[in-house]
């Protein structure tokens, strides 16, 4: 088959060969493999799917939390000419009821689905009628309580899995521990031939450092102008993001500013003239990044720590993806260790809260106790918390703790096209048209530029083009399609781009509200350990960065990268010798009676000089004097 999948290839995307395992993970899919591809952040994780997903017959079903990402794969796929759909918050009954149909119908090759609408019954009952190829779950470190992006809708996967048994479920991610990878393939009820591949965590072109640095913007103006082309400046506020960029065109260079807070034109403005290169940096909050591929990225900065390794190594793989040299630099300020402790704090409010919280989403949109099930409203916090006297970060993380709890889902921006169905057969509708002459130019236009479609199903439009192509101001073109909307000629969707509020369950009591009090302590626990994993990578001023990186998922290939800031700092010092220090006979001794893991080696030496205990293993690493085996201990090489 290996021929049917290069033409796949060359055919809807024109490449000529496939990337490092990516041919493996399309041939397990498609020969009905359960299969969990580990791929780095740019290593090509849609092509695994979309390939197997157009070899197999059947729908291949996506399920993904990213609606940004969701849209635009299904944009791509529609433009290659492959029927695509997304189903996401946002949309209503209507709308679902016609997309599944169609889906069902045998309409549609990839149907892209937001995790919180699987468990649905209008979901599940139309599954059932699907010939469903391919599943497949992007982003599965999600499934995972102890994943950096934990979300408890992904539980359910593996309950859809009982409606479809004989379909093949294909897992992905970019970040993933042991651990993680473990949880992934018992949650989601892995077939027992499942084939598990790892692409390596070692970037070999992109260079890792950290500076603690009390002036982090003079720092970052400083490697701008010493690394040239495009970059990335991540910082933690939106009001961060904006001033960072105006230091920079003060400063001579093109930028912009990107969050999450921003509309959606505005946003997708910015984001185009950056990847267009017309202007050289953005800066933006971690809102940025997700299903973004530009290649030429040579420098990604972090202006403060991220909160875990995961999204530091997310962040800093959006450089180099064009394979040459790029660099991935964390600025930190000397009391950053202790924020990043706080950060957990803030990050886990109490039970008593999250309550509180609760209560008043309820009180704002008016529900009844026991209704809103899948409700969705329109969200903005700062009105909220103004209006009930809440501490504001405290609340931003209630609400996503509250989520964790599956009792609501928080949309920071939901993107929802507008879109048009004709409700009428064409004859009525022309009939229609005939009698109200006022509607015929715009109505006649739609059709010809989006075709007989809209009769069947919903079609995304675009409000601008129709005003253009036919000489009709907007305004008059959005009142129009509401009038006719009105009059049940069509059904018609305006767009939308406000932060929305979803209640997965139907009201509670506050103090009845089914809280899992185990989870939230485990979740907070898990952070902190994260937290500090974050704090000894920011600390640790011996280890190559890449060694830390690739040992923190697993991963123990590779040698010392030698262009990080720990090991040219190695090449500069030389002032240590390795064959004098006691630590390189000791280790070596040791090992020739038997296997150790470095917390084992550290426990019989007991070095009072940890840094130049830890130099000195680097170095018989890198000299291949000892490696790692099979079950993860140091052994002679």
């Amino acid at each position: 088959m290996r021929e049917g999948f290069l033409q796949i290839l060359k055919k809807f995307w024109g490449y000529d060969q496939f990337r490092p395992l990516q041919e493996e993970i399309i041939e397990s899919a498609f020969v009905g493999k359960d299969t969990l591809a580990l791929l780095p952040t740019g290593g090509g994780k849609s092509i695994c799917f979309q390939v197997p997903g157009i070899a197999r017959k059947g729908v291949c079903i996506v399920i993904t939390p990213l609606i940004a990402l969701m849209k635009d794969q299904v944009q791509q796929l529609n433009g290659r000419g492959i029927p695509a759909k997304a189903l996401y918050s946002g949309l209503n009954f209507r709308e679902i009821d016609i997309l599944l149909e169609n889906v069902a119908q045998g309409a549609v090759k990839f149907l892209y689905v937001s995790p919180e609408r699987i468990k649905t019954t209008i979901f599940q009952e139309r599954l059932k009628r699907m010939a469903v190829g391919l599943l497949v779950v992007d982003e599965a470190h999600c499934i995972s309580q102890w994943g950096f992006d934990f979300r408890p809708q992904y539980l359910k996967i593996g309950e859809i899995r009982e409606l479809i048994p004989e379909v093949p479920c294909i897992a992905l991610t970019a970040t993933a521990t042991l651990k993680t990878q473990e949880d992934i393939i018992e949650y989601l009820k892995f077939h027992k031939n499942y084939k598990v591949f790892k692409g390596s965590f070692n970037r070999p072109n992109l260079s890792f450092s950290v500076f603690q640095e009390e002036d982090s913007q003079h720092k970052m103006m400083q490697i701008l102008k010493n690394v040239k082309g495009s970059a990335i400046v991540y910082v933690r506020t939106r009001k961060m993001a904006m001033q960072v960029a105006q230091l920079l065109q003060t400063n001579g260079i093109t930028a912009d500013f990107y969050h999450a807070g921003l509309p959606t034109d505005q946003r997708e403005v910015k984001q185009t003239a950056w990847i267009k290169n017309n202007i050289r940096v953005i800066v933006a909050t971690n809102a940025f990044g997700m299903g973004i591929d530009k290649p030429d990225v040579r420098s990604v900065i972090n202006i403060g720590s991220p909160e875990s390794i995961e999204a530091f190594y997310q962040e800093a793989g959006r450089g180099g993806r064009d394979g040459n040299k790029a660099y991935s630099v964390l600025l930190v300020k000397p009391d950053q260790k202790r924020k990043i402790l706080e950060w957990v704090e803030e990050r886990h409010p109490n039970e008593k809260f999250l309550r509180r919280v609760y209560s008043c989403l309820g009180n704002m949109y008016r529900l009844a106790v026991g209704s809103g099930e899948m409700a969705s409203f329109p969200f903005y916090i700062k009105p909220f918390i103004k209006k009930y006297d809440l501490p504001p970060t405290e609340t931003y993380y209630a609400l996503r703790r509250l989520e964790e709890q599956e009792v609501l889902l928080f949309n920071e921006s939901v993107f929802h096209d507008p879109a048009v169905m004709i409700k009428s057969s064409s004859e009525d509708f022309y009939a229609y048209l005939i009698r109200h002459p006022h509607f015929e130019l715009m109505m006649k236009g739609m059709l010809r530029m989006y075709g007989g479609e809209m009769f069947n199903s919903f079609v995304k439009i675009e409000e601008k083009d129709i005003a253009f192509s036919n000489g009709i101001p907007l305004d008059r073109v959005h009142s129009m399609l509401s009038e006719l909307n009105k009059l049940d000629i069509i059904n018609y969707q305006p767009k939308k781009d406000k932060p929305q509020i979803t209640f997965i369950l139907p009201r509670y009591l506050p103090e009845k509200l089914p809280i899992n009090k185990k989870l939230l302590s485990q979740r907070k626990s898990h952070d902190y350990a994260r937290a500090k994993a974050m704090i000894h990578f920011i600390d640790n001023k011996s280890t190559c960065r890449s060694i830390s990186i690739r040992e923190y998922f697993g991963d123990y290939s590779g040698e010392n990268c030698g262009v990080c800031d720990n090991c040219l700092s190695r090449k500069k010092l030389n002032t240590w010798n390795l064959e004098v220090l006691p630590f390189k006979d000791q280790i070596l001794n040791l090992l020739k009676k038997d296997e150790y893991s470095l917390h084992e080696l550290e426990s019989v030496l007991k070095p009072v000089d940890l840094e130049g205990f830890t130099r000195v293993l680097s170095d018989l690493f890198e000299r291949k004097m000892i490696k790692w085996n099979e079950s993860k201990k140091i052994i002679l090489a």
